[in-house]
């Protein structure tokens, strides 16, 4: 059993059925909401006798209390070739295990949880509708695992259209190696639901470069290569790179009301767990 990844909402969910989240609805729970009239709410046993003698026109007065709801979970995965990256983690394998640990999760919470995976386009085979059912989801993972990561993520602008008209709980997973304008229309595709960038990257990439040396630089979604001879300046020149992409992605992720998570060192849940601490302080 993963580590249970505690995620938290920014806001009040509509949905129906009684599950873990704050809801807009009035019913069953412990966070007293307002008073409706008996006719409005026939529950005698919420009664409030002393609001409701009162009560200039003499109705009964019925207690109201906010409904804790569910709430739908997805995780929307980069499917492309700069995905199967291997350096301290390997990209593939935490995509694996974060699928693995949030689907348990997110049923622990008693949610629903769907998966839609991207590469060059929307992959069916990689589509998993929400789901309570764990030996569903069991079945889907194992199938995963042995799929390839291959093309481009170009999938991803049109993977809204598989996602529930409510508004949702998207964690968005990716390297987001593609261009800036391409990332702000995804973003822009997502805006009605929450949600959670998750950046893939790994310090071998650009931190853990040696000084001096030969290197062959691969494109992994074009294949094309490349020898450079590394020096010094060139590592600060990379380094400083990677640096400045963190920022425009931060910018951009904020830009659309989103904090993003770099995870540079593989999957981790306490990491993720902190994430979502920090932004309901």
């Amino acid at each position: 059993m993963s580590e249970t990844i505690f995620y938290r909402l920014l806001w009040q969910t509509r949905a129906v059925h009684p599950g873990a989240h704050a809801g807009k609805l009035a019913g069953a729970g412990q966070l007293f909401q307002r008073y409706d009239t008996l006719l409005a709410r026939p529950d005698p046993r919420r009664i409030d006798l002393r609001v409701s003698v009162l009560d200039p026109l003499q109705q009964f007065q019925v207690r109201s209390y906010q409904q804790h709801s569910h709430v739908n979970v997805y995780m929307m995965a980069d499917m492309s070739a700069s995905m199967r990256y291997a350096g301290r983690a390997n990209k593939q394998q935490v995509v694996c295990q974060l699928l693995s640990g949030l689907s348990q999760s997110v049923l622990g919470y008693g949610d629903k949880f769907g998966f839609i995976g991207c590469s060059n386009q929307v992959q069916p085979h990689c589509l998993l509708p929400l789901s309570q059912q764990w030996q569903r989801i069991a079945a889907f993972l194992t199938e995963f695992k042995n799929t390839p990561f291959i093309g481009s993520a170009q999938g991803l602008l049109s993977a809204w259209q598989y996602l529930s008209a409510n508004r949702s709980l998207v964690f968005l997973v990716s390297d987001f190696n593609f261009p800036m304008p391409q990332i702000n229309q995804l973003m822009a595709n997502l805006h009605p639901h929450q949600v959670i960038p998750i950046v893939l990257w790994d310090d071998d990439e650009y931190q853990n470069l040696p000084s001096w040396g030969l290197m062959t630089l691969k494109d992994m979604e074009s294949g094309a290569t490349r020898l450079v001879c590394l020096r010094p300046a060139l590592r600060e020149k990379i380094i400083a790179a990677y640096t400045q992409r963190q920022i425009q992605l931060k910018n951009c992720f904020r830009g659309h009301g989103c904090e993003p998570l770099f995870l540079t060192d593989g999957y981790n849940a306490g990491s993720i767990n902190r994430y979502f601490q920090q932004r309901t302080v």
